[in-house]
């Protein structure tokens, strides 16, 4: 996630202040989704989108040797970036698609939307980040689901495993696809991003599993909450602890994570095993939440490519019921 040059500071805090969060957002639409509703007791049905692909743009990556149908399907979100190239950046970073391919899983690689203002390709998610200049209308959750529906068009898609990865403004909207749509995705994996700050505006159908990985040097998207880069005026984003421990009360876990697994090592740059996991236990269905936290990690590292096994490995352990 490249957040802006200090020059577009001013003009974005004045955005900022002036767009107002409407009930909904870009889910407040009259078309429901395609994923279940209402899933477990107490709960409510998911948000209703209006499927919407115009004028948008999305990469699939078929495993070299067709896999089992169904197969999974892994979405990829980039985070908020004036690179002309943001999926490809994206795995060049994060060395997702061999891993992949290998496990015969589909990745889907969509664009975000573009801000002419900015001069940065965004996911409108919530308003810490990063559709600033949109009133939050931009329906980048309908064109999500309208590119999923597309693809089980195309090739035969588990809707049992049906994740989600994203990293910084993507890991926003991982969040928000799971907090708006959870009837429709098994998991989702953020890196450095985070919900809304008011856990009210999150009301998950079902449980979902969730596992947040976050630096704890990172000065981008604060581990412990507050606004990016601390920018005065931008609403604040829940910490990394505090994200996770909503996301256990959600999925109905245990109070308390376990910390006893023991430490992995997925950051080329750091020595040893510098990612410590925190685990909770007792989660209803599918709902697994766990935090890993990197040990000087900054807001993108240098990972390894046993960071693209971990994070697959434990989507894949967590299917739909």
């Amino acid at each position: 996630m490249r957040f802006l040059p200090f020059r577009f500071i001013p003009a974005l805090i004045a955005t900022a202040f002036a767009a107002s969060y409407a009930s909904g957002c870009s889910s407040a639409n009259d078309s429901p989704t395609a994923g279940t509703n209402g899933q477990g007791a107490g709960r409510p049905d998911d948000a209703k989108v209006t499927e919407d692909m115009t004028s948008r743009d999305y990469m699939l990556h078929e495993p070299s040797q067709k896999p089992a149908a169904p197969a999974p399907l892994l979405v990829m979100l980039h985070g908020f970036t004036d690179s002309k190239t943001p999926r490809e950046d994206m795995e060049a970073e994060m060395h997702v698609l061999p891993e992949a391919d290998a496990r015969g899983i589909y990745v889907a690689q969509p664009l975000g939307s573009w801000d002419a203002m900015l001069g940065h390709y965004y996911w409108n998610a919530t308003d810490s980040c990063c559709g600033w200049d949109e009133d939050y209308m931009t329906n980048d959750i309908g064109f999500i689901h309208a590119m999923i529906t597309d693809i089980e068009k195309k090739v035969s898609i588990d809707p049992k495993r049906i994740f989600v990865f994203g990293h910084s403004n993507g890991g926003f909207m991982s969040h928000r696809l799971a907090c708006d749509t959870a009837g429709r995705f098994a998991g989702i994996v953020s890196l450095a991003g985070a919900p809304w700050k008011n856990a009210d505006k999150c009301e998950p159908s079902s449980p979902i599993a969730m596992l947040q990985v976050h630096g704890d040097a990172d000065t981008t998207v604060l581990y412990g909450g507050g606004s990016p880069y601390n920018i005065v005026g931008l609403p604040a984003a829940p910490g990394a602890i505090d994200l996770t421990k909503m996301w256990a009360a959600k999925n109905r876990c245990g109070s308390t994570p376990d910390t006893s697994a023991p430490a992995i090592d997925v950051v080329a740059d750091l020595s040893g095993a510098e990612t410590v996991k925190e685990i909770y236990q007792g989660c209803e269905g599918n709902g697994a939440t766990e935090l890993w936290t990197i040990q000087k990690g900054i807001h993108s590292p240098d990972f390894n490519t046993q960071w693209s096994k971990d994070i697959l490995d434990f989507l894949m352990a967590h299917p739909k019921p």
